[in-house]
């Protein structure tokens, strides 16, 4: 294997741990999304940032080597693999970014339906004649009769 295609393969299998990594976070962001427990979303989301940024680096990377190839499309990419040992690891790789674009998108819909529940219930709180929501968001007292009071005030 020349030079070329071995440095090929490295950025490749690169993606392919990358991917993996980043699909166990999308399946630990849903397990949580799905469990309702948003106060663990925040360090999912760091460890998603970094290996996106690792995922976009190695991207560039196979790109430049594509370029000095002469290859400008994924159409010429595919054609150019045809005979190569790197085919499957290519097929591969392109499995795994099919299978994080579903679960990110399925994560998505779950953080939009969770959205839609909040808002419902918000104008419920917030609308109904029989309301029983007293305070506002800021804790202050929603009828002026009452001054204004935030819970906990003298």
């Amino acid at each position: 294997m020349s030079d070329r295609l071995q440095e090929l393969n490295h950025l490749i299998e690169a993606e392919r741990t990358g991917y993996l990594e980043l699909i166990s976070l999308l399946e630990q962001e849903q397990r949580q999304l799905i469990s309702g427990t948003a106060h663990k979303l925040e360090a999912i989301a760091q460890k998603k940032a970094q290996a996106l940024q690792e995922l976009d680096s190695l991207g560039q990377q196979r790109g430049d080597h594509m370029r000095v190839l002469g290859i400008v499309s994924l159409a010429a990419w595919r054609k150019w693999l045809a005979d190569k040992p790197l085919l499957a690891a290519w097929l591969g790789l392109e499995v795994l970014v099919e299978k994080a674009k579903l679960i990110n998108e399925i994560n998505g819909k779950l953080i939009a339906i969770h959205m839609e529940q909040v808002d419902a219930s918000l104008e419920v709180l917030f609308t109904s004649d029989q309301s029983t929501f007293a305070y506002r968001r800021d804790g202050g007292a929603r009828s002026a009769v009452t001054g204004g009071r935030r819970i906990g005030s003298a």
